[in-house]
Protein backbone atom coordinates (compact mmCIF):
# COMPACT_ATOMS: atom_id res chain seq x y z
CA UNK A 1 0.00 0.00 0.00
CA UNK A 2 1.10 3.26 -1.03
CA UNK A 3 0.09 6.14 1.60
CA UNK A 4 0.65 9.74 1.69
CA UNK A 5 0.99 11.72 5.32
CA UNK A 6 -0.16 15.06 5.88
CA UNK A 7 -0.83 17.18 8.30
CA UNK A 8 -2.14 20.60 9.63
CA UNK A 9 0.26 21.12 12.19
CA UNK A 10 3.31 21.65 10.42
CA UNK A 11 6.58 19.15 9.60
CA UNK A 12 8.16 19.57 12.86
CA UNK A 13 4.68 17.73 14.75
CA UNK A 14 5.79 14.93 16.44
CA UNK A 15 2.28 13.77 16.39
CA UNK A 16 3.01 13.90 12.42
CA UNK A 17 6.33 11.56 13.09
CA UNK A 18 4.60 9.04 15.53
CA UNK A 19 1.53 8.42 13.01
CA UNK A 20 4.40 8.16 9.95
CA UNK A 21 6.37 5.65 12.18
CA UNK A 22 2.84 3.66 12.71
CA UNK A 23 1.63 3.90 9.05
CA UNK A 24 5.07 2.27 8.08
CA UNK A 25 3.76 -1.13 9.59
CA UNK A 26 0.93 -0.97 6.85
CA UNK A 27 2.97 0.22 3.56
CA UNK A 28 5.13 2.83 2.05
CA UNK A 29 4.60 6.45 3.38
CA UNK A 30 5.64 10.06 1.64
CA UNK A 31 4.88 12.40 4.16
CA UNK A 32 4.06 16.10 2.77
CA UNK A 33 3.61 18.76 5.61
CA UNK A 34 3.07 22.76 5.71
CA UNK A 35 6.55 24.27 6.49
CA UNK A 36 4.36 26.14 9.27
CA UNK A 37 1.54 26.19 11.52
CA UNK A 38 -1.49 25.95 9.42
CA UNK A 39 -4.33 24.96 11.72
CA UNK A 40 -7.93 26.19 10.54
CA UNK A 41 -7.37 26.71 6.88
CA UNK A 42 -9.88 24.36 6.18
CA UNK A 43 -9.97 23.03 2.19
CA UNK A 44 -8.02 26.94 1.48
CA UNK A 45 -5.57 26.37 -1.14
CA UNK A 46 -2.60 28.92 -2.70
CA UNK A 47 -4.29 30.38 -5.72
CA UNK A 48 -0.96 30.97 -7.76
CA UNK A 49 1.18 28.14 -6.75
CA UNK A 50 3.79 27.55 -3.76
CA UNK A 51 6.95 26.54 -2.84
CA UNK A 52 8.33 23.15 -1.75
CA UNK A 53 11.18 21.99 -0.45
CA UNK A 54 12.69 18.09 -0.85
CA UNK A 55 14.33 17.03 2.45
CA UNK A 56 14.25 13.42 1.30
CA UNK A 57 13.17 10.77 -1.36
CA UNK A 58 9.83 10.89 0.79
CA UNK A 59 9.96 13.59 2.74
CA UNK A 60 9.06 16.96 1.83
CA UNK A 61 7.70 20.77 3.25
CA UNK A 62 5.03 22.69 0.98
CA UNK A 63 4.76 26.79 2.11
CA UNK A 64 1.39 26.20 1.65
CA UNK A 65 -2.03 24.78 3.02
CA UNK A 66 -2.62 21.47 4.12
CA UNK A 67 -5.04 21.15 1.08
CA UNK A 68 -2.08 22.12 -1.09
CA UNK A 69 -0.39 19.29 0.57
CA UNK A 70 -2.55 16.46 -0.58
CA UNK A 71 -2.48 18.97 -4.27
CA UNK A 72 1.03 18.40 -4.80
CA UNK A 73 1.37 14.78 -3.69
CA UNK A 74 -1.43 13.64 -5.89
CA UNK A 75 -0.45 15.44 -9.13
CA UNK A 76 2.94 16.99 -8.66
CA UNK A 77 4.76 13.71 -7.79
CA UNK A 78 5.62 10.82 -10.06
CA UNK A 79 3.75 8.61 -7.34
CA UNK A 80 0.45 6.86 -7.05
CA UNK A 81 -1.57 6.68 -3.76
CA UNK A 82 -3.84 4.13 -2.00
CA UNK A 83 -5.17 6.27 0.92
CA UNK A 84 -4.27 9.68 2.13
CA UNK A 85 -3.87 10.29 5.55
CA UNK A 86 -4.33 13.71 7.58
CA UNK A 87 -3.00 14.25 11.25
CA UNK A 88 -2.76 12.97 13.68
CA UNK A 89 -3.68 16.72 14.89
CA UNK A 90 -2.73 17.92 18.01
CA UNK A 91 -6.81 19.22 18.90
CA UNK A 92 -9.85 17.89 18.59
CA UNK A 93 -12.15 17.84 14.97
CA UNK A 94 -15.55 17.25 16.10
CA UNK A 95 -18.86 19.06 15.49
CA UNK A 96 -18.94 22.63 13.92
CA UNK A 97 -14.98 22.51 13.76
CA UNK A 98 -14.81 19.89 11.18
CA UNK A 99 -16.20 23.04 9.11
CA UNK A 100 -12.79 24.95 9.94
CA UNK A 101 -10.27 22.14 10.44
CA UNK A 102 -7.00 21.98 7.92
CA UNK A 103 -6.56 18.44 9.51
CA UNK A 104 -9.77 17.52 7.91
CA UNK A 105 -9.80 19.80 4.83
CA UNK A 106 -6.94 18.23 3.82
CA UNK A 107 -8.71 14.93 3.88
CA UNK A 108 -11.77 16.43 2.08
CA UNK A 109 -9.30 17.44 -0.90
CA UNK A 110 -8.16 13.85 -0.84
CA UNK A 111 -11.68 12.61 -1.56
CA UNK A 112 -12.69 15.56 -4.11
CA UNK A 113 -9.58 14.12 -6.12
CA UNK A 114 -10.46 10.82 -5.90
CA UNK A 115 -8.89 9.03 -3.02
CA UNK A 116 -9.97 7.32 0.17
CA UNK A 117 -9.12 9.43 3.23
CA UNK A 118 -8.44 9.46 6.81
CA UNK A 119 -8.51 12.44 9.22
CA UNK A 120 -7.21 11.78 12.58
CA UNK A 121 -7.34 13.93 15.89
CA UNK A 122 -6.79 13.73 19.34
CA UNK A 123 -6.53 15.60 22.43
CA UNK A 124 -4.88 18.57 23.01
CA UNK A 125 -3.26 17.71 26.35
CA UNK A 126 -1.87 14.43 25.74
CA UNK A 127 -1.01 11.87 23.26
CA UNK A 128 -1.10 8.24 25.08
CA UNK A 129 -4.37 7.40 23.81
CA UNK A 130 -2.75 7.25 20.57
CA UNK A 131 0.29 5.79 21.00
CA UNK A 132 -1.77 2.95 22.64
CA UNK A 133 -4.51 2.81 19.81
CA UNK A 134 -3.44 4.28 16.45
CA UNK A 135 -2.07 0.86 14.57
CA UNK A 136 -5.22 -0.99 15.94
CA UNK A 137 -6.99 1.60 14.58
CA UNK A 138 -6.16 1.13 11.47
CA UNK A 139 -6.51 -2.18 11.74
CA UNK A 140 -9.65 -1.81 12.47
CA UNK A 141 -10.55 0.56 9.68
CA UNK A 142 -8.93 -1.70 6.98
CA UNK A 143 -10.41 -5.19 8.53
CA UNK A 144 -13.92 -3.75 7.90
CA UNK A 145 -13.84 -2.03 4.66
CA UNK A 146 -14.49 1.58 5.84
CA UNK A 147 -12.56 3.53 3.47
CA UNK A 148 -14.24 4.72 0.37
CA UNK A 149 -13.67 8.58 -1.65
CA UNK A 150 -17.34 9.18 -1.29
CA UNK A 151 -16.66 10.10 2.34
CA UNK A 152 -13.93 11.08 4.71
CA UNK A 153 -12.81 8.67 7.62
CA UNK A 154 -12.83 11.51 10.63
CA UNK A 155 -11.37 9.87 13.38
CA UNK A 156 -11.15 11.29 17.12
CA UNK A 157 -9.57 9.65 20.08
CA UNK A 158 -10.67 9.36 23.47
CA UNK A 159 -9.70 12.23 26.06
CA UNK A 160 -6.83 11.46 28.12
CA UNK A 161 -8.52 11.87 31.42
CA UNK A 162 -10.64 8.60 30.53
CA UNK A 163 -10.85 5.89 33.09
CA UNK A 164 -11.20 3.04 30.61
CA UNK A 165 -10.78 2.59 26.39
CA UNK A 166 -14.18 1.19 25.36
CA UNK A 167 -13.24 0.39 21.52
CA UNK A 168 -14.41 2.00 18.77
CA UNK A 169 -18.03 3.72 18.33
CA UNK A 170 -19.75 4.74 14.42
CA UNK A 171 -20.76 7.99 15.52
CA UNK A 172 -22.67 11.42 13.67
CA UNK A 173 -20.89 14.43 13.77
CA UNK A 174 -22.60 16.61 16.43
CA UNK A 175 -22.92 20.41 15.88
CA UNK A 176 -23.07 21.28 19.62
CA UNK A 177 -24.14 25.23 20.84
CA UNK A 178 -21.77 27.28 21.77
CA UNK A 179 -21.57 30.52 23.73
CA UNK A 180 -19.09 33.03 22.35
CA UNK A 181 -17.49 35.95 23.83
CA UNK A 182 -15.74 38.48 22.41
CA UNK A 183 -12.67 40.20 23.19
CA UNK A 184 -10.77 43.42 21.61
CA UNK A 185 -7.65 44.97 23.31
CA UNK A 186 -5.00 46.65 21.51
CA UNK A 187 -6.35 45.87 18.39
CA UNK A 188 -6.48 42.53 18.78
CA UNK A 189 -9.59 40.18 18.50
CA UNK A 190 -10.07 37.27 20.36
CA UNK A 191 -12.72 35.00 20.80
CA UNK A 192 -14.05 32.67 23.94
CA UNK A 193 -16.18 29.48 23.47
CA UNK A 194 -17.65 27.47 25.78
CA UNK A 195 -20.14 24.43 24.94
CA UNK A 196 -23.73 24.51 26.64
CA UNK A 197 -25.19 22.08 27.93
CA UNK A 198 -23.82 18.79 28.65
CA UNK A 199 -26.36 16.58 27.00
CA UNK A 200 -24.43 15.18 24.21
CA UNK A 201 -26.47 12.24 22.67
CA UNK A 202 -24.90 9.26 22.81
CA UNK A 203 -24.18 8.45 18.72
CA UNK A 204 -22.66 11.50 18.63
CA UNK A 205 -18.72 12.59 18.49
CA UNK A 206 -18.42 14.46 21.42
CA UNK A 207 -20.09 11.23 23.71
CA UNK A 208 -18.07 8.61 22.10
CA UNK A 209 -14.53 10.28 23.21
CA UNK A 210 -16.15 11.74 26.47
CA UNK A 211 -16.91 8.10 27.19
CA UNK A 212 -13.36 6.38 26.16
CA UNK A 213 -14.25 5.31 22.59
CA UNK A 214 -12.62 6.22 19.30
CA UNK A 215 -15.20 7.86 17.48
CA UNK A 216 -15.44 6.96 13.74
CA UNK A 217 -17.78 9.97 11.82
CA UNK A 218 -18.00 9.94 7.85
CA UNK A 219 -18.30 12.72 6.57
CA UNK A 220 -19.33 12.85 2.95
CA UNK A 221 -18.16 14.37 0.01
CA UNK A 222 -19.95 16.74 -1.52
CA UNK A 223 -19.99 17.76 -5.58
CA UNK A 224 -18.68 16.11 -8.40
CA UNK A 225 -14.88 15.18 -8.09
CA UNK A 226 -11.92 16.92 -10.60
Amino acid sequence: MNILLVNDDGIESKRLKYTEKVLKNFGDVTVIAPRHQQSGKSVAISIRGFYFEKIDENFYAVDGTPADCVSFGIRGLDKTFDLVVSGTNRGYNLGVDTMYSGTVGAALQAAYLGYPSIALSADYKGFNQVEEHLKETFEYIFENKLLNSKHVININFPKEKCDSFNGFMSARTYYVRYSVKYKIENNYFETVREIIGNNMPKNSDYFAINNGYISIAKIPLKGDRL
